[in-house]
């Protein structure tokens, strides 16, 4: 069974990984007010590379500091260069795996990157990093991600999201954001398949708002509370409370700018504001002026009737001014050409 998933989960689930990937090297600059990205409300701004990536492991916590440069070192030994030995020392052995497409367990993880070949370990990782932040025993890895437009020639960006939990110096739990179905090979959760995705419902997601820093705290606070009211209820005259008017948006199938912003919400039956989001939250971490919100989704499963596979989705935020003022997810153009995951 680990060999159906190296051969077939390697060569497609891990194409983004992998150097030699199509993902163009962009003009890198600082993605803000005066960045290329937002020259132009009214279309979706480029996914830009962090210009000094290796500026993103640093942080003023030591701790936070050691678990950025473990999730780093990690990526560019063994994802991007294929020395799958280090994984013995930077991966618990009962690694938690939540990707909806490969297997669960440090053996696992071994045996699928063990089809990366083996090469210098670069400085970087690769696809370049947007963002990197973390927040007590958790950190998350933005990547700048490149796809085929649909039907037609060219490529057009969007983001790849991963979560890690690091536990005594070691990562023991990973979610990304690839929504794929697990196909026949991918074996159920308790046989050692991809564990699924849970979160906090109801009032419970109230402690995932708590920050020592107050400016993060109320962050969060806002983009929890922006999410439930514009996102989930689609109450889209709340628009000016949360979204800079110039908002600049990531998303391949939505545009730039706070009128841009309202007219898609205006699309969402209006629903009563909740006092808690829709989805489980899986975690929601600050740093800086950047909030990232990480939910639970769950699907029909394609292959094994009336059950169900989850998968973690990811926005992320920056924050100006107490407004919203840039988004990032994972979402593709409709039709994209993809890769089919563990057939």
């Amino acid at each position: 069974m680990l060999n159906a998933l190296r051969s077939s989960a390697a060569a497609a689930c891990l194409c983004l990984l992998m150097p030699g990937a199509v993902v163009a090297e962009p003009a890198v600059s600082e993605v803000g007010p005066d960045s290329p990205a937002s020259v132009g409300m009214g279309r979706t701004a480029e996914v830009i590379a962090h210009p000094d990536p290796l500026s993103l492991v640093e942080d003023s916590d030591p701790a936070v500091r050691a678990n950025k440069q473990l999730a780093f070192d990690m990526w560019r030994s063994v994802v991007n260069a294929g020395h799958v030995e280090l994984a013995d020392q930077m991966l618990q052995e009962g690694y938690i795996q939540h990707s909806p497409v490969l297997p669960t367990g440090r053996a696992a993880f071994k045996a699928i990157f063990s089809a990366i070949k083996r090469r210098d370990i670069p400085p970087v990782v690769s696809p370049p990093l947007v963002s990197l932040i973390g927040q007590n025993d958790l950190v998350v890895m933005a990547l700048r991600e490149e796809l085929p437009e649909p039907g037609g020639t060219g490529n057009y960006t969007t983001t790849h999201f991963n979560l890690f939990r690091v536990e005594d110096g070691r990562l023991a739990e990973h979610w990304h954001s690839v929504q794929n179905a697990p196909g026949p090979n991918v074996l159920p959760s308790d046989q050692g398949g991809p564990q699924r995705v849970t979160g906090r419902s109801g009032i419970a997601q109230f402690a995932l708002l708590n920050d020592d820093l107050p400016q993060q705290a109320a962050n969060k606070r806002l983009v929890f509370d922006a999410w439930r009211q514009l996102h989930d209820a689609g109450r889209e005259e709340l628009a000016e409370i949360y979204i800079d008017p110039d908002f600049i948006e990531h998303d391949p199938n939505f545009t730039s700018g706070r009128a841009s912003f309202v007219k898609s919400m205006s699309r969402r039956p209006d629903l009563p504001i909740e006092t808690s989001l829709q989805t489980p939250i899986v975690a929601m971490v600050a740093q800086g002026d950047l909030v990232v919100l990480v939910t639970a989704l769950e699907h029909p499963h394609p292959i094994r009737s009336a059950e169900s596979y989850t998968t973690t989705w990811f926005d992320m935020f920056r924050i100006s001014n107490n407004k919203i003022a840039e988004h990032w997810n994972a979402a593709t153009k409709p039709n994209t050409p993809t890769q089919h995951y563990g057939d």
